[in-house]
């Protein structure tokens, strides 16, 4: 290895450990202003997690069920699922002007499997990078909004990870958290967390494939982001020498490295910006126009 080379190394290596970073302090306060034992801003509305009898549900609300009326559906917005509407117009405005703060620093559901995946070996881990994250992404999203007029939007509600994490942490303090995963769909979402999260090259598969808020909130980003007004990562292509140094830290496998040729997928970069803080060229930035 040539001294350049090594250099670049050790700036990879000495570069803030995770969990004594602001984003894992962002995450941590996440988990705690909506997750089991505290869950303090769903306690405000008599929850104890996102579902329940789902007020705080960011999924459920724009989903049209076969049968249901305009008048039935608006009733549901604004009377059962009406903080679930706030949480998720506010990220996504909040996302439209200035990122994606939601996914990057708050979301608590990408918070825990992300820092879960951060103690298990990387020798068993998945990685799950040569899939193509958009495609599947949008897919899903086509499926979760479609599957209701047909009557089977109940699989759609059954495994979200927005059902299994909060349960998953509520378990140790309620009955009905822990019976929930002796039964097939709690068994079967907790599978997929692990595979698509803990065991997640990561830990943000799940987040890259199947999240419906996830989805939309790159949709706004990239809006945003054409109109001039919200910030994402960039390149500047007269710094960045391909040494690919930022690939490896990236939890959801948005850059890639071809020819010596970086390249961002916008539609999965969160942006955490663990690339920028390893470039050993100032090459990437968080800014408007990122390419």
């Amino acid at each position: 290895m040539d001294n350049n080379n090594q250099k670049k190394r050790n700036n990879y290596n000495s570069a803030p450990g995770f969990f004594r970073s602001k984003r894992f302090l962002f995450m941590l306060l996440g988990m705690i202003l909506f997750l089991p034992p505290l869950s303090i801003l769903p306690q405000l509305t008599g929850e104890i997690n996102f579902c329940g009898s789902g007020t705080w549900c960011p999924r459920m609300f724009f989903l049209w069920h076969k049968g249901e009326t305009i008048s039935n559906y608006l009733t549901s917005l604004t009377r059962t699922y009406y903080m679930g509407v706030i949480l998720v117009l506010g990220v996504v405005i909040v996302t439209f002007f200035f990122g994606r703060y939601w996914c990057s620093h708050v979301c608590p559901i990408g918070g825990v499997t992300e820092i879960g995946s951060k103690v298990i070996p990387e020798g068993i881990k998945l990685n799950y990078s040569t899939f193509p994250a958009s495609a599947v992404r949008y897919g899903y999203l086509s499926v979760y909004l479609i599957a209701p007029i047909f009557a089977i939007g109940h699989l759609c509600c059954n495994y979200c990870n927005f059902l299994t994490i909060p349960r998953l942490l509520g378990a140790p303090f309620n009955s009905g958290d822990m019976s929930y995963f002796l039964r097939t769909p709690g068994i079967i979402n907790l599978g997929l967390i692990a595979i698509l999260g803990f065991l997640a090259k990561g830990g943000r598969a799940y987040c890259n494939f199947l999240c419906p808020v996830g989805a939309l909130d790159a949709l706004s980003n990239k809006i945003g982001s054409r109109l001039g007004f919200t910030k994402r990562m960039g390149i500047e292509a007269n710094k960045c020498d391909g040494c690919g140094i930022c690939v490896k830290p990236c939890p959801t496998w948005a850059i890639t490295l071809e020819d010596k040729l970086l390249k961002i997928n916008q539609f999965s970069c969160i942006p955490c910006k663990e690339c920028m803080i390893v470039c050993p060229n100032n090459a990437i930035y968080y800014g408007r126009g990122g390419r």
